[in-house]
């Protein structure tokens, strides 16, 4: 039996504490002209935050200003601790839909939601004691650095792409998610939604939108890039393109 043909799908992975993240997702796009974008958020992701904004900025901004003066810091030096950074851009909505839907919104595309709102639920019903005025003030005593730079995420997502390496030792983004089940089912369900997005709409060309992690290879079980069979020179990193070699 001839194997399937491939799939008319790109894979971009983003490091979530890129700064010029939308910028440079909206690049990708304009130079792909994907004429369906699928992009790693959950319908419930979306919701929950369309209703629930004001209140979560609300209440992480009380919180943080009750953090900072416990752990003696201005409310501008807690803001600029890389920890509450990302706690900032998780409750905001991602670059990688933002800048989806000012280019679908130009070219009258097609934009479709992948993720698992199952997936979602359990990873928001931790929001209250992620900001909880306990826990900023625990991560504002941590130092600054403790986080790789995006820069170094991207050099070690290339390179895990490229190469098909599994690190058990790399502390970024990767970890947790090689101890977790829930993980396991959401690249099945990842893949799963993608292929029938494409099914249901025979794009022309279409691109994923979402983590660096689900580009790799080679890891304790199949990521979204070996379950829908995309080969590494259909993958793109934001913060370089297409990717070739190391």
């Amino acid at each position: 039996m001839p194997d399937p043909a491939p799939l008319p799908l790109i894979l971009v992975g983003g490091v979530h504490g890129d700064r010029h993240g939308f910028r440079r997702t909206l690049h990708c796009l304009e130079t792909f002209q994907p004429d369906l974008v699928l992009v790693e958020l959950s319908p419930f992701g979306k919701s929950f935050r369309d209703r629930n904004r004001r209140t979560l900025q609300q209440t992480f901004a009380h919180n943080l200003l009750l953090a900072a003066r416990h752990v003696h810091l201005s409310l501008r030096e807690a803001l600029l601790h890389p920890e509450i950074k990302s706690i900032r851009r998780q409750l905001a909505l991602p670059f990688e839909y933002r800048a989806a839907r000012r280019f679908v919104r130009n070219t009258g595309n097609r934009l479709a939601l992948v993720d698992s709102s199952l997936f979602s639920r359990r990873m928001i019903a931790h929001w209250p004691q992620l900001i909880s005025s306990s826990n900023l003030s625990s991560l504002l005593l941590l130092a600054p650095d403790t986080r790789p730079t995006p820069a170094q995420t991207y050099e070690r997502a290339a390179q895990l792409i490229c190469q098909e390496l599994y690190p058990p030792t790399f502390t970024g983004e990767w970890p947790w998610q090689t101890r977790d089940a829930l993980w396991q089912r959401r690249e099945h369900f990842l893949a799963t939604r993608i292929r029938s997005a494409l099914r249901e709409t025979a794009p022309w060309r279409a691109a994923y939108l979402g983590g660096w992690q689900h580009l790799t290879g080679a890891g304790p079980y199949p990521t979204l890039r070996e379950l829908l069979g995309i080969d590494r020179h259909s993958c793109w990193l934001l913060d370089r393109g297409f990717l070739q070699s190391t």
